[in-house]
């Protein structure tokens, strides 16, 4: 009889033991010493777009929350953008090679091999732990998002690629808000929450296909900036200047705020329909990322309640 993972589940606050089989481990063959270092490279380039935003969420949802509750969450958060980032690597190392030679494959830390193991080991070792934190639905969204985006392709296609950003994402939240808060149904003003960020996300996040458009038409996919070059940029120009102002009114926020707020998502969209450089989109998008962190915090209860006019 084949051998399977046992996995056991303890109170909460203690971590979960999970023995994998022994064939499937002594596979992987990269340097035990060097395994953090993988790992970290693995998820260094999503964790100020990923990891940061969603802890930042998860504890503006419960600022009461726990230290034992906000560590699981940051590490389930980092566990599950981990399974992404093997996943999405492991399928596109050469496009790698070029643009972030510091990543584990193009560098030679791992084998693209031993990567796809570990791609598969992260799946039950994703569930298990979601599993014990009581997020199993939001860790099996975030895994069938994954599976779509990177394994089936969908990545490679504009519409389903941004569907696929905007799932993730409302996981990511969804699941760090969850443990965070101790409350696995949310509330309905913590779930428009929820799917603003999904919306925001649906219709910006194009901006990190810019830098990458010399890839991604080798790799022959089919971004918006590819699809249409120059509306792409008046475009990423209109819609955060549309969602600023938006966002301001419906969360009634002070002038002092607001104006802030408007004036770099202006700045920034005036960068993109402006500079165009590779280099020049790279620094863009950073300047992006400051805008999405902010947009996707303004609306959140306790955030809205202390930035909105009197």
């Amino acid at each position: 009889m084949m051998s399977s993972a046992a996995v056991s589940f303890p109170a909460f606050g203690h971590y979960p033991s999970i023995h994998l089989p022994r064939g499937l481990v002594s596979q992987v063959s990269w340097p035990l010493d060097d395994y953090p270092r993988i790992l970290y490279l693995f998820t260094r380039s999503d964790l100020k777009t990923i990891l940061l935003p969603t802890t930042v969420f998860a504890y503006l949802a419960a600022p009461n929350a726990t230290p034992d509750r906000m560590l699981c969450a940051i590490f389930w958060t980092w566990l599950h953008l981990l399974q992404f980032c093997v996943s999405n690597q492991s399928m596109d190392p050469e496009e790698d090679a070029s643009n972030k030679p510091w990543r584990p494959i193009p560098s030679r830390l791992i084998t693209v091999a031993d990567a796809r193991v570990l791609r598969w080991l992260l799946l039950p070792i994703c569930f298990a732990f979601s599993i014990y934190l009581e997020v199993q639905w939001q860790g099996i969204a975030l895994a069938a998002a994954f599976l779509a985006h990177n394994e089936l392709g969908f990545h490679s296609h504009w519409l389903m690629r941004n569907v696929c950003n905007a799932w993730g994402y409302a996981c990511f939240n969804a699941g760090a808000a969850a443990i965070a808060t101790g409350h696995y149904a949310p509330t309905p003003r913590t779930a428009i929450s929820f799917a603003v960020n999904a919306l925001i996300i649906l219709s910006t996040i194009h901006a990190q296909d810019f830098r990458d458009e010399v890839g991604d038409k080798l790799a022959g996919r089919q971004t918006i900036p590819i699809v249409w070059p120059q509306a792409s940029r008046a475009g990423i120009l209109v819609l955060l200047v549309t969602w600023s102002l938006g966002l301001s009114w419906a969360c009634t926020l002070s002038h002092a705020v607001a104006i802030p707020f408007c004036a770099w998502a202006v700045f920034v969209g005036l960068r993109f329909y402006t500079k165009r450089t590779a280099d020049a989109d790279c620094r863009s998008y950073r300047y992006y990322n400051i805008w999405l962190a902010t947009a996707q915090v303004v609306h959140v209860p306790v955030i809205a309640a202390m930035l909105s006019c009197p």
